[in-house]
């Protein structure tokens, strides 16, 4: 018997190991943007932000690693609302990956920040849960010491991954203008619970905080949510609509559905109504700041 239990909690530790490595699928860069690395057609890159309104930097994250990203200026002298978006990307590639998106964003008016994990494009170190959330802080660190941004004004976006780390930094470090969560996972736990073929918790099987069923009851801000109807990968039912039980009596959750959209096409199946959302949404919380 005391064996078994020893070579069961060995192939735990082993699972343990790979089910965090699925969480995870980064893209290594020595330099970003280029051409050849960036599927614009798959990605909606249409390259429409100036090479003047946009500036690499490089911050300084957990064990002293360096973390990379882009700040992108409105296209106006004036941001719109006075707002800046810090934009957290999901599990897969690097800022390659989400270029299109800050596009989509930088269209609306705002200000955009968006970084890559530890391990992914140029950033050095490796992703782990803990790693991610630090990048958070950092991240969020530096919008608020830059002198063009409001830090009252700052609006935290996530993508898939990223909503872990967005749900992270309102309920654990500070309440943002507003929070904006696209396709997002219920927890780290649920999704490796589903992965699995036995009925154990997936607590078990990953090592990382990562909840958003648990912290949405302390965001301290109304929330926008965003998710498609046809989301094969994290099914609503299991996901987003169990963020929206956990919320009710404690979080307000705008709730925006894209009918007929899967994980990774939310914007492009609504379209116009994207931008309106999220321009309603930030307008408003500016109005109720």
């Amino acid at each position: 018997m005391q064996r078994v239990l020893v070579l069961a909690l060995l192939l735990l530790g082993a699972n343990c190991l790979k089910m965090d490595r699925f969480l995870f699928a980064p893209w290594i860069v020595d330099e970003y943007l280029r051409p050849a690395d960036v599927d614009s057609v798959a990605w909606h890159v249409r390259g429409i932000i100036p090479d003047t309104l946009y500036q690499e930097v490089e911050l300084v994250s957990s064990g002293g690693n360096r973390i990379y990203g882009f700040l992108i200026q409105p296209k106006n002298d004036t941001c719109r609302d006075d707002v800046t978006v810090l934009y957290c990307h999901g599990n897969s590639h690097c800022i390659n990956r989400y270029w299109g998106r800050v596009e989509l964003l930088w269209e609306m008016g705002y200000r955009v920040f968006i970084f890559d994990y530890q391990g992914y494009g140029k950033s050095e170190g490796g992703p782990t849960g803990d790693a991610c959330l630090a990048d958070g802080r950092a991240a969020l660190a530096f919008l608020r010491g830059r002198p063009e941004v409001n830090p009252d004004r700052i609006v935290y976006y996530g993508w898939s991954l990223g909503t872990f780390i967005t749900t992270y930094l309102a309920a654990d470090s500070l309440t943002p203008l507003g929070l904006i969560l696209e396709s997002p996972p219920a927890s780290a736990d649920a999704l490796v619970k589903e992965g699995t073929v036995f009925d154990i918790p997936g607590s078990m099987l990953t090592r990382f905080d990562f909840d958003n069923e648990k912290r949405i009851t302390r965001v301290g801000v109304r929330v926008l949510m965003m998710a498609g109807t046809d989301d094969s990968y994290l099914p609503p039912g299991r996901h987003a609509k169990r963020i929206l039980a956990a919320a009710e009596g404690h979080t307000v959750i705008d709730m925006c559905w894209a009918e007929g959209a899967g994980h990774e096409d939310v914007p492009y199946v609504l379209g116009p109504e994207y931008g309106q959302c999220i321009t309603s949404y930030v307008g408003s919380r500016v109005q109720e700041q």
